[in-house]
């Protein structure tokens, strides 16, 4: 990265605020163009839907007022469903967990990327591992700041954090993420990661779809 200095250190108290705003913008992303997506899949059946309600206002005495509501119901409903699917990505307490004295449900590592440039420093990045058992670890928190990507910051917290499972001994890092994110699919495919399942989870109401992937990485 040309004049900026970029350095990978472990998560501090003062940092929690940034990195938790950066990590739910990066979540935020996929599930946003997955939207889109399927708003547009439902244009056709959706316009059926106004047309026909439009007929029955013309030939019966259903108040029109209500037949607009009704037919503008399924968008609305989509809509919320989607809101509340992208706001429940809070992370409630979960930076806190790496500095818990409580082994239970806590980061074994979580370490951010800070760009040092013109004697400013900012984070632009994020990386985290949790211990599932004792030999298999799961990447979490993996989130770097939209004007930092495509510049190696990615490739930088993953080589750290690959280097600790090495270090630990552990035999297995595995990973979930939105197939909508290619480009990151395709940096753990660089690393060796491979996929393992594809999955949908469903958001209220049922009428968002979200599609995601574990990948899987053995040392051997």
């Amino acid at each position: 990265m040309s004049g900026c200095d970029v350095r990978v250190r472990e998560l501090k108290v003062g940092d929690y605020e940034r990195v938790r705003n950066m990590i739910i913008s990066g979540l935020r992303e996929p599930t946003a163009r997955t939207m889109k997506a399927q708003l547009m899949d439902r244009a056709a059946i959706w316009g059926i839907i106004f047309g026909l309600a439009a007929v029955v206002g013309f030939v019966t005495s259903i108040d029109r007022r209500t037949l607009a509501v009704i037919s503008f119901l399924p968008v609305f409903m989509f809509y919320v469903s989607g809101f509340l699917y992208l706001n429940h990505y809070n992370l409630p307490m979960e930076l806190e967990d790496c500095h818990s004295s409580c082994p239970i449900d806590r980061y074994e590592k979580f370490w951010v990327a800070e760009v040092r440039s013109a004697g400013r420093h900012e984070i632009v990045g994020s990386v985290a591992l949790r211990r599932m058992d004792e030999y298999k670890l799961e990447l979490k928190r993996m989130s770097v700041d939209k004007k930092y990507r495509r510049k190696g910051v990615a490739s930088l917290l993953l080589r750290k954090a690959l280097d600790h499972c090495k270090d630990e001994d552990a035999k297995e890092v595995v990973l979930s993420l939105s197939c909508q994110r290619i480009l990151a699919i395709h940096l753990y495919s660089r690393f060796g990661f491979r996929p393992r399942r594809v999955y949908m989870e469903t958001s209220m109401f049922g009428l968002l779809h979200i599609s995601h992937m574990e990948m899987s990485y053995i040392r051997q």
